[in-house]
């Protein structure tokens, strides 16, 4: 799987993103691992397009995979979003998911936004609902914030919280997320190195674990960076802290 998803990422050619006659103006792809402190490694993917159609209004499409304790899990998703002005980026979103090996489909919608805050740091809120097919209900929310140390150098902060109330699980989730990524200035590539902290806290609350992850990235046409409008929505999944932990 991961000498196909690099063969696909090298093959692609980087004009054909920014001359597209489907609107195509930016794609994004990402492959990495994580280590958690038991020495548990779990590997991760990505994919994002982002199609133009107007001047202010565009669609983000998704495509994410990631490896848990409970199974693989696999992800497609979508922003409809606009870009009323420089340095706004507003929109909708919906995600569907499934996990390997287990009859277990679940989906979310709800409506995010990235702002500018000066030239060089970003704000993205997210927030919203959804259910699975085997009765887990659950909402969630995030925020983060993007700063670029210089033209080949970003640090993200991001916090991700999720509250699950069943009467077989009852907790709240959360994640505490600190990436670094790196990209040489001109360069499509680049790569990322992150630490995440995370939790749940509530009836059924967990030890607190520490993560540590790495990877490699790839951007094509106007993707990337901090600026709100070519910067991809951040996807997150609150089904999957749960399933990493063998909760659900």
């Amino acid at each position: 799987m991961r000498g196909f998803i690099v063969a696909v990422l090298m093959s692609v050619p980087v004009p054909a993103f920014a001359q597209s006659s489907l609107g195509i103006t930016g794609a994004s792809f990402s492959l990495g691992a994580f280590e958690d402190q038991a020495g548990v490694s779990q590997v991760e993917g990505a994919a994002s397009v982002d199609v133009a159609i107007t001047e202010y209004h565009g669609f983000q499409g998704d495509l994410r995979f990631s490896d848990t304790m409970s199974g693989g899990v696999g992800s497609i998703g979508g922003h409809l979003f606009m870009t009323p002005r420089e340095g706004q980026k507003y929109g909708l979103f919906a995600q569907l998911s499934d996990v390997d090996g287990r009859a277990l489909t679940w989906g979310v919608i709800g409506a995010e936004g990235i702002v500018s805050l000066g030239d060089t740091t970003t704000l993205e809120i997210q927030g919203g609902l959804g259910a699975a097919d085997d009765g887990l209900d659950f909402i969630h929310a995030s925020v983060a914030t993007a700063f670029e140390v210089n033209s080949a150098f970003e640090i993200e902060l991001a916090l991700d919280v999720a509250d699950y109330d069943e009467a077989v699980f009852r907790a709240t989730s959360y994640d505490v997320g600190l990436t670094a990524r790196y990209s040489p200035e001109g360069a499509p590539w680049g790569l990322y190195a992150s630490v995440n902290h995370s939790g749940f806290a509530g009836r059924d609350g967990q030890p607190d674990a520490t993560s540590i992850g790495f990877g490699i990235t790839v951007n094509f046409g106007n993707a990337g960076g901090v600026d709100a409008r070519s910067r991809h929505f951040r996807t997150v999944d609150p089904v999957v802290p749960l399933l990493r932990r063998g909760l659900w």
